[in-house]
């Protein structure tokens, strides 16, 4: 663990942007440069590992997750490679997982081998049912992707390689609990997250950010738990498991990854360097300009804590966590939320709430509390 100026950190996750180009086009992306045809050279692999395994950062594990962009695209050469160098600068034996985040059309009979050679963690995204998947998730002929994806995850299924699943849940979605609650369990990935859609980077607009909207999220968050409650094989929803093994372990969340410098660490393409939210590193903004505190070939990650630019956005980031730690009641659930979320929607870190924290954090909550409530009163009743 490394002490910092005010505050401790121990990273536990690296995002790396191998190329910021996707096969697809989904509506509601967030990244500007996806049609960039470009990727990493081993040159930037070998300088990322090298000073990584060199940080005080680290301690004992290190996840990487290979996304902001499709990975798939690179070919498996590349990274057998890049999983060569990261052995190689390993000297201190951390214990290195590697995560592919993908949108599974370009998914192989040999990537499941190398999937498996390698034990690497799959994350696919997908949005539920054909009329909701295919009525965001498109390729640059609008034509639906959903057949494709399918066939990704037949084949991940076929190899007995286990899968979590992303949806990203839209105003269509939330009309849909029970098909789409019957698709996913039919599909039965390790673990399904759900990601309303929020307003950031390239995507301006939140089709759940209106009054009806989060009513109707919350309806549909309900019919989840109901239709779990009634299932002898209930979804593993991340949210509601993440956020029950919190209260029942009393974890009080003090910050949260997006808002601990150096907790997240995400490196672009060319090997630049940010921290804090993910999705802040292909953003550009008109006062911070770039979100990048240095490059692997010129940048040490401890000099960051330094670095000009981020002196000040920390500071902002830190006044928005002490408001948010003031004024809300879910605070100890939360942590002050993302500095991504707050950037784009409220246009400072220097903030408080945003509809992503309402939607992700409060309103899950109250329908989580509820829902055992209810058990509790059937139970003793």
């Amino acid at each position: 663990m490394f002490m910092g100026k005010g505050f401790s950190v121990k990273n536990q996750l690296v995002v790396i942007q191998p190329t910021p180009f996707c096969n697809i086009n989904c509506r509601y992306c967030y990244l500007p440069q996806r049609t960039l045809s470009r990727r990493m050279s081993n040159a930037t692999l070998a300088q990322i590992f090298q000073v990584l395994c060199a940080s005080p950062f680290l301690k004992d594990e290190l996840t990487c997750i290979w996304h902001a962009g499709e990975p798939l695209v690179l070919s498996i050469d590349f990274y057998r490679q890049a999983f060569l160098l990261q052995q190689q600068y390993n000297v201190n034996g951390l214990h290195i997982s590697n995560a592919f985040q993908t949108n599974a059309t370009l998914i192989t009979q040999q990537w499941c081998d190398f999937i498996r050679e390698h034990d690497i963690h799959v994350g696919v995204s997908i949005d539920g049912p054909q009329y909701l998947h295919d009525a965001q998730r498109v390729d640059r002929k609008n034509r639906g992707t959903f057949e494709r994806v399918l066939k990704g995850i037949a084949l991940l299924r076929a190899n007995d390689i286990p899968y979590s699943a992303i949806a990203v849940v839209t105003g269509e979605t939330v009309h849909y609990p029970d098909e789409f609650w019957h698709f996913f369990a039919e599909l039965q990935p390790s673990r399904l997250g759900l990601n309303p859609e929020e307003v950031e980077g390239c995507n301006r607009h939140s089709s759940l950010h209106t009054l009806a909207g989060i009513e109707q999220y919350k309806r549909f968050l309900q019919r989840l738990l109901s239709l779990n409650e009634q299932s002898q094989s209930p979804l593993p929803i991340r949210e509601f498991d993440t956020l029950l093994a919190k209260i029942q372990a009393g974890q009080v969340a003090n910050n949260a990854g997006t808002n601990t410098p150096m907790s997240i660490l995400n490196f672009d393409y060319e090997g630049n360097i940010s921290t804090f939210s993910p999705e802040l590193l292909s953003f550009t903004h008109p006062v911070y300009g770039r979100f990048t505190f240095g490059n692997v070939f010129t940048t040490q990650l401890e000099d960051i804590l330094q670095d000009g630019k981020f002196v000040p956005m920390y500071a902002a980031i830190q006044r928005g966590i002490a408001s948010c730690r003031e004024s809300c009641d879910y605070f100890a659930l939360c942590g002050g939320g993302a500095p991504s979320n707050k950037l784009h929607e409220n246009g400072s870190f220097d903030s408080t709430e945003t509809h992503a924290c309402r939607l992700r954090i409060k309103i899950t909550t109250d329908v989580l509390l509820e829902h055992l409530e209810q058990r509790y009163k059937v139970a003793t009743a």
